[in-house]
């Protein structure tokens, strides 16, 4: 019995030994291979998704969309490497525009506009405000793929003003690595644990999460925008927002450093204000759409009015700031109606499509 038990443990040792030999070779190879990215991406490059859009609910869209990014991680239409003019997009939701399928998005429609000759690479990021964008421009404008970009257009706001709605302290106080972990879909790893480090591990992560997006997997956009709406109906409407001041001057802040790094860099860059659908006494029929996520734990939200109103501080400081520093400021004027936006303030079709020929002409004129 003991003689039986020795060699099972034997056997167990062995097979251990090879186990790990096997597991430390596997991740050899798997490091030199490079299967994820050790350097910073605000989008996972060379890769993409699809998101179903269900165009009965979703006003203004017309098709499924189709998301790629390329090997910078950008949202692009063409090869960065045959670009005489490289401009950079950064912005929330907005910029990325992840309902419109590629070719629709409004920065896909500059490039068509201004030309074969230019290159507009998209690193948009749904829920990115200035705080992540001050990042975003220093970490990309690193990399030398990017080092001779000519223009950078960046769309802010409206998640500065709702960042600071939910959380004030969170808006002005959250530490530079979870900051950058929200600008970037791919840091690097130095902070991590070593065991973290391994790419086995990582693969064991993704594995997980894409599991545990399977068994609770909800419509990419569809559904989520019928729970918010169904919330915002039975929930309290406020008709005040709090005080600004710090949000604004922190914003202030993060585009007087954009300015800068800009400046130091021989960058044109050009701000683009945040448009919504708010607006006082906004029709009903469109009130019926409204998405902006509740504050208070989710049982209130607050009115378009006064939403209206806190967007105009914001955009007025930007635009402020624009005209101090002598930096191009679009001040982007659409409809406040189902022609521009599918909610609050996100484009559908036409409304990129308004946006991209109000900022092409705009643009032209600082190019030339």
């Amino acid at each position: 019995m003991k003689l039986l038990s020795k060699r099972f443990l034997k056997k167990l040792a062995f097979s251990g030994i090879v186990t790990l030999v096997l597991l430390i070779i596997v991740e050899i190879i798997l490091s030199l291979i490079q299967v994820f990215p050790t350097d910073y991406y605000v989008n996972t490059p060379n890769s993409g998704f699809v998101w179903e859009i269900n165009t009965d609910e979703i006003i203004g869209i017309h098709q499924d969309s189709e998301v790629s990014f390329d090997e910078l991680g950008a949202r692009s239409i063409s090869d960065y490497k045959n670009a005489a003019h490289k401009i950079m997009v950064f912005g929330g939701s907005t910029a990325a525009c992840f309902a419109l399928t590629q070719e629709k998005t409004w920065a896909a429609l500059i490039e068509k506009k201004l030309g074969n000759q230019y290159w507009v690479g998209n690193f948009g990021r749904p829920g990115n405000n200035s705080n992540h964008h001050v990042f975003q421009l220093e970490e990309m404008l690193k990399k030398p793929e990017l080092a001779d970009t000519k223009t950078v257009i960046i769309m802010q706001g409206v998640n500065d003003l709702v960042a600071y709605l939910i959380s004030s302290d969170l808006y002005l106080n959250l530490p530079e690595l979870k900051l950058k972990k929200f600008a970037f879909q791919h840091i690097p790893d130095d902070y991590l644990p070593w065991y973290k480090k391994l790419t086995l591990y990582k693969l064991a992560s993704r594995a997980k999460k894409n599991i545990k997006f399977y068994f609770n997997h909800k419509n990419h956009l569809t559904q989520t925008v019928l729970d918010i709406r169904a919330l915002r109906k039975k929930s309290k409407i406020l008709d005040e927002l709090p005080d600004l001041t710090t949000g604004l001057t922190r914003y202030e802040e993060n585009i007087r450093d954009l300015i800068q790094q800009a400046k130091e860099k021989n960058i044109r860059l050009v701000f683009v204000s945040q448009a919504t659908m708010w607006k006082p006494r906004l029709e009903p029929q469109y009130e019926e759409i409204m998405l902006t996520s509740g504050f208070q734990n989710n049982e209130a939200f607050y009115s378009t009015m006064a939403l209206y109103g806190g967007m105009n501080k914001f955009n007025e400081r930007l635009r402020m700031v624009c005209a101090q520093e002598n930096i191009p400021y679009i001040d982007l004027e659409l409809p406040k109606t189902t022609e521009s936006f599918y909610d609050d303030f996100h484009f559908n079709e036409s409304g990129a499509e308004l946006t991209a020929e109000q900022i092409t002409n705009d643009l032209k004129k600082i190019l030339n």
